[in-house]
């Protein structure tokens, strides 16, 4: 739910020193995320959610009980919480679950976008990193190498996992202009309108450039966690 609060900062109105309601500008940080360059709204993005991922991590491990969500998730009850008998098998596995999820929650999600003008799938990228503090902070992995919860630190950037979500954050940023439909009210309510793209949608060749290179990171990292779950 942090990821969700944080996408709402653009409509939270706040208080000055007077006690005056004003409206927080967060202007600048739409700019960012929805800059015509791919490497600025990838950073953008991707900076965004992991103060959400690190945020919801040492909440999770200050207050949250260890394994909280082990064996919960949707993947664990579509993969299994066994290794599977070979590397390549198991790497068949990851990826067979990842790259759909990359493709519909973070590509095809892009297809609509929020009333505030940002694409849906920005909002997959903010959850998951969400999602997956509260998984780390927890230690509710299913397969976990320690048995205690696992403190916030920078250990997190020699994972897999933080580069699966890198290829999320990417993917979802490199599509941004294939918008189909955008939330709008229209005499107070809320409806679906054509969006039309600005800089040439699916024609763009960063898009395919950072598409290509979000699925290669993807499996790549599949990769390299299938080789720490067969070790295990």
């Amino acid at each position: 739910m942090a990821g969700i609060k944080l996408m709402k900062y653009f409509a939270r109105r706040a208080t000055t020193a007077t006690g005056t309601p004003r409206r927080v500008d967060l202007q600048w940080l739409k700019n960012l995320l929805l800059n015509e360059h791919l490497v600025i709204r990838f950073l953008s993005l991707f900076t965004l959610g992991a103060a959400v991922f690190l945020t919801c991590q040492t909440i999770a491990y200050l207050w949250l009980p260890e394994g909280l969500l082990r064996g919960a998730s949707l993947g664990t009850v579509v993969a299994g919480d066994e290794a599977a008998s070979s590397l390549l098998a198991e790497w068949a596995r990851i990826v067979g679950w990842n790259l759909p999820m990359l493709l519909l929650f973070y590509v095809a999600a892009n297809l609509i976008r929020l009333s505030n003008g940002v694409p849906l799938g920005y909002l997959s990228v903010i959850m998951m990193q969400g999602y997956f503090g509260v998984i780390t902070g927890t230690n509710s992995f299913t397969m976990a190498s320690e048995t205690d919860k696992i403190a916030p630190s920078l250990s997190w950037l020699a994972h897999p996992g933080f580069y699966e979500l890198l290829a999320y954050a990417l993917a979802a940023a490199a599509t941004y202009e294939i918008t189909r439909w955008q939330d709008a009210k229209i005499d107070g309510k809320t409806k679906a309108v054509r969006f039309h793209a600005i800089h040439g949608g699916w024609r763009i060749p960063q898009l395919w450039l950072g598409l290509i290179l979000a699925v290669g990171v993807l499996l790549t990292a599949g990769a390299w966690e299938a080789q720490n779950i067969v070790a295990l």
